[in-house]
């Protein structure tokens, strides 16, 4: 098993690769973020698996007009919100956490009304890589920024979640309008995923599934809960990752939170759906943690092989990440090794994203300068690799 290191060189200070999505033009775009060093815009990267070359088409900061020097907590990060269509766009938002220039350290809550070091509130715009035009730019919501977001392309919708004050709120593309539908909790949803229908799912904090119903345009608490430790009762546990098995029938998912655990959603079957519960990543969970890192799970991506790969921290190699390969038919699971290029290991795992050809590629977080690891299974029949469709509609 062999890993090529796709690292950003030219961006030797930023830290943090939190979206990662393939375009319908074959390119992998990710949004290369800073998270501990004050004054750093987000830039969107693109890497050509066919020629191995690695560009940087977008300054997000400059396109957004929000000057990394202006003394404001910088539009530093894309966080789960970089969105591709079938027409070559791409859709993003900005996230905020990244510090104003000079500063080592930003929080949200104790500069809300400081009319220096605030933020001035997540921008969304729409970016066209083949011709380098950026389409629409705009303000999405005032002081908040946008954690995540998921792309209904059939009906010009874009559904996401506001940090830190936790709004899901839905974006009509057309309007250029933001709808608030209102608060749904306090500790922020990394996810949000879709049925075949268009309809947005995540959680509340105890991680009882929230819908959105794009027919009847409200968000329905269902009394569904994702899969926790049985000596706790659910708080924190939130969706952290999750991607449709290829038939679209079900969602594979991870948590975020302390005994981590894989689940399966049947978003249709039935009038609330159906949730199992597929234990830990892999092996036994520790009976101890240290970290919430300790055994961090992302990066989940559907092989051509019709296998399930996600990176897992493993507390028993270091907390090194390693590449899971599950079966959906039996569940198995299999330890393919460290994710590694020679010495270089990632700190962990945030997305994963598939080419055309059957290429893995995962984005790292926590090292400097950031990078993606690109990884090349076995491969018995490549010819799905022509397929030309949105891999993933959300971040």
């Amino acid at each position: 098993m062999s890993f090529q290191a796709i690292v950003f060189n030219e961006l030797p200070v930023h830290d943090t690769c939190w979206s990662i999505t393939t375009g319908i033009d074959g390119i992998i775009y990710m949004a290369v973020c800073g998270e501990m060093t004050g004054g750093l815009g987000a830039y969107i990267a693109a890497y050509s698996p066919e020629e191995d070359t690695l560009s940087y088409p977008l300054s997000v900061a400059d396109a957004v007009g929000c000057p990394v020097d202006d003394g404001h907590a910088t539009h530093g990060k894309i966080h789960y919100c970089l969105l591709p269509a079938d027409d070559g766009t791409l859709y993003a938002a900005t996230h905020c956490t990244t510090p104003p220039a000079g500063d080592t350290v930003w929080r949200p809550w104790h500069t809300w009304d400081d009319p220096v070091k605030s933020f001035s509130g997540s921008r969304i715009f729409s970016y066209k890589p083949a011709d380098d035009s950026l389409q629409f730019m705009g303000d999405l919501v005032p002081k908040q920024s946008t954690r995540c977001m998921a792309l209904n392309q059939d009906r010009g919708l874009i559904y996401g979640i506001t940090y830190p004050q936790d709004h899901f709120f839905v974006y009509h593309i057309d309007e250029r309008r933001t709808e608030d539908l209102g608060r749904i909790g306090s500790v922020n949803p990394q996810c949000i995923f879709l049925d075949n229908q268009g309809n947005g799912y995540t959680t509340n904090d105890y991680g009882f599934i929230i819908r959105y119903s794009v027919d009847k345009g409200i968000l329905e608490e269902l009394p569904v809960q994702i899969p926790h430790a049985p000596h706790r009762d659910g708080f924190h546990t939130l969706p952290y990752d999750a991607v449709a098995s290829p038939d679209g029938t079900a969602i594979y998912g991870v948590t975020w939170d302390f005994d981590i655990r894989l689940f399966r959603y049947f978003p249709e079957d039935g009038k609330d759906g159906r949730i199992e519960d597929l234990g830990a990543p892999y092996g036994t969970p520790a009976d101890t943690w240290w970290d919430i890192k300790d055994e961090h799970t992302g990066g989940l991506v559907f092989g051509l092989d019709g296998f399930l790969y996600y990176a897992a921290n493993l507390i028993e190699d270091d907390q090194k990440s390693h590449l899971i390969k599950l079966n959906p038919s039996t569940l198995e699971r299999e330890d393919m090794g460290a994710i590694h290029d020679g010495d270089i290991y990632p700190d962990h795992i945030s997305r994963a994203t598939r080419d055309y050809a059957g290429n893995l590629y995962f984005a790292d977080v926590g090292m400097r300068p950031t990078r993606v690891f690109k990884y090349t299974p076995v491969l018995s029949n490549r010819a799905a690799k022509q397929e030309r469709k949105i891999i993933r509609s959300w971040g």
